[in-house]
């Protein structure tokens, strides 16, 4: 087991303990696929998804769910999964969505977490199987999509799944239906047993995916002071954030991080796919999100162009990509941080999820580090953190881990936003 810094000490995860111990569920849930990191105090724990994850990556679980002729549930895996299913995530951010659309999240999201507690009691059995365990849940939504309605409709889902999943039984369409609406008074006549496996719906917590992130870095060993910005390319939104770091004097726990802005639109590679297909005109029945996106070489090949024609179609894109980063920058410039050295230097720029790797969004990367000043910035590396337990991952993929990861700390060490238009500041200290 290794996070940046080695092998962690196996006396730590293997000793018994009985106390009360209080977990928590960082649950990343993606257009594409969803992440789970557990949060222990001293350690978290990445949870593999065995045979329904990622070929290259244990960790990716497409978020898909298979319904059989029984109504009876099951999850799906990235090897049998493609693309012309239900986009549950993105079922989950509109506004209109509909009973029967949110039973199927609900029961999603139910196998999610009874096959992540499955897994943490049978592999560290020696060190929670006897322990009164306490847990909470903290999950992430999009800046833009923090309005108090999806807040509290995203916390009854949440509250619902978890029911679910801690009562015997196979998750069905129809028995999630029962649970749809359900409140904590619904379990008043259940035995003791189950009962003490609920959640009350205050331990369940809502969170931008741009505070995640910087709540996992400021956490880290690898934390820098000053003004940085993060890239977060995912399959159905590009996530912006600038923030400044503050290393405060040995008298005083942790770093400050003040969030200066944050923007999330929907121009993800779900997007790019889209625009490239139709400006190509090919049918977008190939577009396949669960599985790895060709390189522009084997892309063209595979349909018969050239690379030129691959770039040429995505030349609207990629615009739109870096004016979007521009934008950011220039209001951070001018309301939030005037007079940072890195404005000249360079920002300190990290990018995250799937769509970071795409050639597309490596050249827009590579020409803001050659852009003149306020618009250059100088790109930093992050690796998995030292408390984070983790095997089998691929090199240079803990990215694709950052949310749940900043997702599975406390919530009162999770720096919170105020959003305006997209775009909120708020100071918090955390403890790092």
């Amino acid at each position: 087991y290794r996070g940046s810094g080695g092998n962690m000490n196996h006396s730590l995860i293997g000793r018994v303990d009985i106390s009360k111990k209080q977990l928590v569920i960082g649950l990343d849930f993606g257009a594409a696929f969803s992440k789970v990191v557990i949060g222990d105090r001293l350690v978290r724990y990445a949870v593999p998804f065995a045979e329904f994850a990622h070929q290259a990556n244990p960790y990716l679980l497409p978020s898909l769910i298979n319904v059989d002729k029984n109504n009876h549930c099951s999850l799906t895996s990235a090897d049998k999964a493609f693309d012309t299913g239900e986009n549950l995530k993105a079922l989950l951010l509109d506004k209109n969505c509909s009973d029967d659309e949110c039973t199927r999240i609900v029961a999603y999201l139910a196998l999610v977490f009874r096959e992540s507690k499955s897994w943490l009691l049978k592999r560290y059995e020696k060190r929670y199987g006897a322990s009164d365990l306490n847990w909470s849940i903290n999950a992430s939504l999009p800046a833009d999509s923090l309005q108090p309605q999806h807040v509290e409709r995203y916390k009854q889902i949440l509250y619902s799944a978890w029911s679910l999943s801690v009562l015997p039984g196979p998750i069905s369409l129809n028995r999630v239906a029962q649970f749809l609406d359900i409140d904590e008074t619904a379990f008043d006549a259940f035995p003791a047993l189950y009962k003490s496996r609920l959640l009350a719906k205050n331990q369940i917590n809502i969170f931008s995916s741009c505070n995640a992130q910087i709540c996992g870095y400021v956490h880290s060993k690898k934390c820098q002071s000053d003004l940085h910005m993060l890239v977060d390319v995912g399959a159905t939104n590009i996530s912006i954030a600038t923030f400044m770091v503050t290393h405060e004097n040995e008298n005083t726990k942790g770093n400050r991080c003040t969030l200066y802005a944050c923007s999330s639109e929907a121009v993800g590679v779900s997007h790019l796919l889209k625009r490239r297909y139709e400006n190509l005109q090919l049918p977008e029945t190939g577009i396949n999100l669960f599985k790895d996106i060709p390189d522009n070489q084997t892309f063209a090949q595979a349909h018969d162009l050239t690379e030129k024609d691959i770039k040429f179609a995505d030349t609207l894109y990629s615009g739109d990509a870096a004016k979007l980063i521009s934008r950011v920058m220039d209001l951070t410039k001018k309301q939030y941080c005037t007079d940072s050295t890195h404005w000249d230097n360079g920002v300190l720029t990290f990018t995250y999820g799937g769509g970071a790797r795409l050639e597309i969004v490596q050249c827009i990367l590579n020409r803001f580090e050659k852009k003149s000043p306020p618009h250059r910035i100088t790109p930093i590396k992050l690796t998995a953190p030292d408390d984070l337990m983790v095997e089998h991952l691929a090199k240079d993929s803990y990215d694709r881990l950052s949310i749940a990861y900043g997702l599975s700390f406390v919530p009162d060490d999770i720096a919170s936003i105020s959003t305006d238009e997209s775009v909120g500041s708020r100071e918090a200290v955390t403890e790092a």
